[in-house]
């Protein structure tokens, strides 16, 4: 179901509206629904500014609470049964992106007798984990809520949302406040519907309620969609950040409002930590068909019953339309978005909090923030925290102390949403970056120093800050920015091996001085089918040798996919390409070799103002979910040109001289998350020498975490 704006109520003004509502009130519809006497040349005025309360919008709701009230009580609606096809969705949400930790199909057999009796059962599942996870669903998210809720709403058996008054209640109307906000056409499955948006939050924004629209059809009174959050004194869970609810409703035999199609959304975090992984449940339920003709094989019971067949009956269910990963895995579609109804409702509450969680909170980048060990720090303690004076600006502050270096680094953030954007301000002291991309997650790169005196990295020292802006959300993300940067080289703390005597591999130096820099990427998610993603990103940046010490353009292109086309099969493949202009620092060169690039090659060994990186993984899955068997391969290219080929040789690389390659064998333990790989390093091309490579055994993590650890 899709809604279309057809005209506006501008600017929350609802004069106009209301000779509308006035009129079309002015009729009974001849299906049940009362009228309410009103005539057009005595149309009521809004008494607020904003509409708030306008007469309009009360003879709207009294309609829509009365309608409601009769709607399920209308006598000539004796039973029905209905089909119904549902997705459940367990996500964990790292830094904005969204993967699959449990998916779950339902299929469900919905029977309702006069006055209010239903049995809810499902008759068929399945589902699949993709990492490991204990959940264990409320028995409400695996169910369709049969009329838009009772009186009183109650969401996780009462443990997520519970007695919150329904905005069209009896005796709603004490207790929150409506707005006439627009007028829609809604198609409804073979029809359309002309509905009215009426918005409603508590008249105590800080008590526990409704915010949200309800979407009222003009003839009947009827409700054809609710879409609504709550506020934050509504969630019973204090791991609950928000909650989003749209039910939709489509006209059945030309008379009954009954449910089409419903999608809710819980997002879920500790409210005491802010760290950048969250949980979500996103579920989505679809009506196929309704039988109203139908004899009843049994009476109900009063009340609602809810049960499942045993699990090797719904094994057997063979009955599905649309594939395991057919439902709201990302952000659902535009009208449907939950984070779109989140904005609208914050734009309702006058600047009060919607969302749940803790002003408060300890804060961590990631697991490395908190402890790490570096060979140019040495030992490095830190720690954070997070405070939020409203749902739109996060002020973020951190630091820590590199033991080795006996000096401080800190950092101060100041991020604000101003609708589909975030606009952010940081600041940071002595913070060590590395020249490179990441060639692993920090937590295993910690112990592969203390084990083999190696952190695979080539760290220097910078002081400055950034103002940026970026959407961060939808199909195409984007971002821009400005930054002050004072840089550093770093030195080398720990000489030798922590659990022996060998020496380590020294920390190569940096162009030192001032960067003036403009940067942008954008990241696209294109169009996909047989079970892949795809992802184009395109990346830039700019320095100016008029403001800093460094003048100079580089510029990327990536395109990345992602596939199952098998149940026992995975598939991922990369290929980026970089090019650069001006005069490169060392600490912007394109470097290639070793983890990260080319296993099996010196770590970076290569580097230049130009490169080419093609990525491929091959997996299947041996013994479902502990061990997949991997075939892994790159292959790539590092050239120079005027604009790196002083900076190659200050921080000590070369061309790859043709190109270079690495293939290997590996295994992927407990849902793919563990990675043990044997890799070759070949000379690749049609250049002569030898394979130029060595044998390597890699442990590492599925990249997915390497934001976080």
């Amino acid at each position: 179901m899709t809604g279309r704006r057809i005209s506006s109520a501008d600017g929350r003004r609802v004069a106009t509206a209301a000779v509308a509502v006035a009129a079309a009130l002015s009729f009974a519809s001849g299906t049940g629904a009362q009228a309410i006497p009103a005539s057009p040349s005595a149309a009521p005025q809004a008494r607020g500014s904003d509409g708030w309360d306008s007469e309009a919008a009360l003879l709207l709701i009294e309609r829509a609470i009365e309608a409601r009230r009769h709607a399920w009580a209308d006598s000539s609606l004796e039973r029905f049964r209905a089909d119904v096809r549902g997705h459940v969705y367990y996500l964990g949400d790292i830094l904005g992106e969204r993967h699959v930790i449990r998916a779950d199909q339902l299929a469900l057999d919905v029977r309702w007798q006069h006055p209010d009796r239903s049995m809810q059962t499902i008759i068929g599942r399945r589902h699949e984990r993709r990492l490991p996870t204990t959940i264990d669903y409320h028995i409400d998210h695996l169910f369709l809520v049969l009329d838009n809720f009772r009186d009183r709403i109650g969401i996780g058996e009462g443990h997520e949302v519970r007695d919150v008054l329904h905005p069209a209640a009896a005796g709603a109307r004490e207790f929150y406040e409506y707005r006439l906000a627009d007028s829609l056409e809604i198609r409804l499955r073979d029809r359309t519907a002309r509905v009215f948006e009426l918005e409603v939050r508590p008249r105590d924004v800080t008590a526990a309620g409704v915010v949200g629209s309800l979407f009222v059809e003009r003839e009947t009174g009827a409700i054809a969609r609710m879409r609504i959050t709550f506020t934050r004194a509504a969630y019973r869970d204090p791991q609950v950040v928000r909650l989003v609810v749209d039910l939709r409703s489509a006209l059945q035999e030309g008379r009954y409002w009954l449910p089409d199609e419903q999608e809710i959304e819980i997002a879920r975090s500790l409210p005491w930590f802010d760290f950048p992984l969250a949980t979500l449940i996103r579920t989505r339920f679809r009506v196929l068909d309704y039988e109203f003709d139908e004899e009843a094989l049994f009476s109900l019971a009063p009340g609602q019953v809810i049960y499942s067949y045993r699990d090797e009956e719904l094994a057997r269910f063979d009955g599905w339309e649309d594939p395991l990963y057919g439902g709201p895995i990302e952000e659902g579609s535009a009208d449907g978005d939950p984070a779109r109804a989140v904005a609208d409702a914050r734009g309702l509450l006058r600047r009060q909090a919607l969302l749940g969680g803790g002003p408060l909170q300890f804060a961590l980048p990631n697991a490395s923030g908190g402890v790490r060990a570096r060979r140019s720090e040495g030992l490095f303690v830190g720690a954070g925290g997070a405070w939020r004076p409203n749902d739109l600006t996060r002020i973020s502050f951190g630091g820590g102390l590199a033991v080795g270096e006996a000096r401080p680094q800190a950092s101060l953030g100041l991020g604000r949403r101003l609708g589909e954007v975030e606009v952010a301000v940081d600041g940071w002291l002595r913070t060590h970056r590395d020249v490179g991309p990441s060639a692993g997650v920090g937590a295993l790169r910690t112990l592969s120093l203390l084990a083999r005196g190696e952190d695979y990295e080539d760290p220097y020292l910078t002081t400055g800050g950034r103002i940026g802006i970026a959407r961060r959300g939808g199909p195409v993300r984007w971002r821009l920015g400005a930054s002050l940067e004072r840089h550093r080289s770093a030195g080398l703390i720990v000489g030798t091996v922590p659990l022996g005597d060998r020496p380590l591999r020294p920390v190569r130096p940096v162009d030192e001085g001032e960067l003036a820099r403009l940067d942008a990427g954008v990241t696209v998610r294109l169009r996909s089918g047989s079970g892949a993603r795809w992802l184009l990103g395109l990346a830039g940046e700019a320095a100016a040798d008029g403001v800093g010490n460094f003048g100079y353009t580089r510029a990327t292109v990536a395109l990345r996919a992602r596939g199952s086309p098998g149940g026992a099969w995975h598939w991922a493949s990369g290929v980026e390409f970089g090019l650069a202009g001006g005069e490169l620092p060392a600490q912007r060169l394109f470097l290639l070799g070793g983890r990260g690039s080319l296993p099996g090659h010196e770590f970076r060994g290569w580097g230049g103002d130009r490169m080419a990186l093609w990525r491929a993984e091959v997996s299947r899955a041996i013994t479902s979910p502990w061990v997949r068997l991997r075939a892994i391969g790159a292959a790539g290219w590092a050239g120079l040109g005027g604009a790196g080929e002083g900076a190659a040789r200050r921080f000590g690389v070369s061309g790859s001289d043709g190109l270079r390659a690495s293939a290997g064998l590996g295994l992927g333990l407990v849902y793919d998350i563990l990675r043990l790989d044997v890799m070759r390093g070949l000379r690749g091309g049609s250049s002569p020498g030898g394979s130029g490579g060595n044998w390597v055994l890699l442990f590492s993590i599925d990249p997915r975490f390497l934001r976080i650890l």
